[in-house]
C-alpha cells in the first residue's frame, strides 16, 4: 500500500528531502506526464539536483504494463513499468517524449490559462444571463462579443464599466428604460453586476493572454516555417499553439501514425478472437481544438489554399456519402453525424499536414 511504502514520496518538505536523498547519483528519473503541473515540479526538483528526466508517453506505459501482466490503476506498477521502459529503451532517443523547455512551455501555460478562463467564463455568463431574464429580459440573450478593449458591450454596461468607446451604451440605456423588468419592480441586482464584473475581468485577461501568446507563436523565428504550413490550413492562434506544444520539434516523429496519435487521432486496436475493432487514442485537448478548427474553418468553407480546397472537397465528399448511407433522414442535423464527418475530414487533413511539415520544418 502506498501509505506504508517507503518509496512513495509526496510534495511536502520532509518527503521531498527523502526523495532527493533517494535519487542521488541516479542516471535519470523516468516520468509519465500525468497532471502537467504535478509532474513538472518533480522534474524540476530532480533536474535541480543534477538528475536528468526522461518522459515516457501514456501508451508506452500502458502497453508495457499489459505485456508484463502488471495491475492497472496501481502507482507501484506504473513506476515499475516506467523504469522498465527506460532501461529497455535507454539507447533510443526517439523512444522518449521531448519536452522542450522555455518558449514551448510558456506557450503551453498560456494556452491552458486561456482555456481555463474561457471555461470559467462560460458558466459565469450563463448565470449572469439567467439573472438578467427577470431584470432586463430584452438584453438577456443578446450576442455581445468583446471589442478591441477586451470588453463585451452588454456585460460592461451591466457592470457599469467605463470604456474607451460609447458603442452599445445608448442601445442598452434605451432598452433598459423601456424594459418590462424594472417596470414591474425587477431591477439589476448587485450580484448580477458582480457577475458581469467577473466576466469583464476574465475577458480583459484573455485578451492580454492572447496578445502574449500571439507574440510567442507568430514572432519567434524558430516557428516561421511551421506558421507558413499552418497558413495553408487556416489554423487560428489557439490551434497553432496546441500544435506547436505537441509537435515541436517535428523530428521526434518517425511516422504519420505517431503524429496522429499525438493529436488525438490515433487508432488503438482492440481485438478478441474473430472480433477486431479500433478506437481513437491520444490527446483529448488536441482533438477538441481540431474539431473547433474544422467547424469554424472547414464547415464555413474558409480554406482557400490548394491543400485547403482538397480538405474542403473531402469534407463535402464525406458529408454526401454519410448522408446517402443514412437515407438522408435529417442526419446532417444530428451531432453524431456531424462529428463523424468532421472526424474523418480531420484525419484526412492530418495526413496532408504531416508530410508538409516534414518537408518544410525538419532540418
Amino acid at each position: 500500500m502506498k501509505r506504508s511504502d517507503s518509496l512513495t514520496f509526496y510534495l511536502n518538505a520532509a518527503s521531498v528531502e527523502k526523495f532527493v536523498e533517494f535519487i542521488e547519483g541516479a542516471d535519470c528519473l523516468a516520468l509519465e506526464p500525468t497532471g502537467k503541473n504535478y509532474s513538472e515540479l518533480w522534474a524540476t526538483i530532480a533536474e535541480t539536483h543534477n538528475v536528468s528526466v526522461q518522459w515516457v508517453g501514456h501508451p508506452e506505459v500502458k502497453y508495457l504494463r499489459k505485456s508484463e501482466r502488471l495491475p492497472d490503476k496501481n502507482d507501484q506498477a506504473d513506476a515499475l513499468a516506467l523504469a522498465t521502459y527506460a532501461l529497455k529503451n535507454w539507447e533510443k532517443e526517439t523512444a522518449f517524449l521531448r519536452f522542450e523547455p522555455g518558449v514551448i512551455a510558456e506557450i503551453n501555460e498560456i494556452y491552458l490559462d486561456i482555456k481555463g478562463l474561457k471555461a470559467n467564463n462560460t458558466a459565469t455568463i450563463n448565470r449572469c444571463r439567467a439573472k438578467l431574464v427577470t431584470s432586463f429580459p430584452e438584453a438577456a440573450f443578446l450576442s455581445s462579443e468583446p471589442g478591441v478593449d477586451g470588453l463585451s458591450p452588454l456585460f460592461a454596461w451591466v457592470a457599469q464599466r467605463e470604456r474607451y468607446t460609447d458603442k452599445g451604451k445608448n442601445k442598452y440605456n434605451r432598452l433598459y428604460n423601456s424594459s418590462v423588468g424594472p417596470k414591474y419592480g425587477k431591477t439589476i441586482t448587485p450580484h448580477t453586476r458582480y457577475l458581469a464584473n467577473q466576466i469583464c475581468d476574465n475577458h480583459i485577461q484573455v485578451a492580454l493572454l492572447r496578445s502574449n501568446l500571439s507574440s510567442l507563436v507568430y514572432d519567434r523565428p524558430e516557428y516561421k516555417k511551421y506558421n507558413e504550413v499552418f497558413d495553408l490550413f487556416g489554423f487560428g492562434l489557439m490551434a497553432r499553439a496546441m500544435l506547436l506544444v505537441r509537435c515541436y520539434p517535428l523530428s521526434r516523429f518517425e511516422s504519420e501514425g505517431a503524429f496522429k496519435r499525438r493529436l488525438g487521432f490515433g487508432q488503438e486496436e482492440r481485438s478478441s478472437g474473430q472480433i477486431e475493432s479500433f478506437s481513437s487514442s491520444g490527446s483529448a485537448i488536441a482533438k477538441s481544438e481540431l474539431y473547433n478548427w474544422s467547424r469554424t474553418s472547414i464547415g464555413k468553407k474558409r480554406l482557400i489554399s490548394q491543400v485547403g480546397l482538397e480538405i474542403q472537397a473531402k469534407f463535402d465528399e464525406h458529408y454526401a456519402k454519410l448522408n446517402s448511407e443514412s437515407d438522408g433522414q435529417n442526419k446532417g442535423q444530428t451531432g453524431k453525424f456531424t462529428n463523424l464527418v468532421h472526424s474523418r475530414t480531420i484525419a484526412f487533413a492530418l495526413r496532408r499536414l504531416f508530410p508538409l511539415l516534414k518537408k518544410s520544418c525538419v532540418d
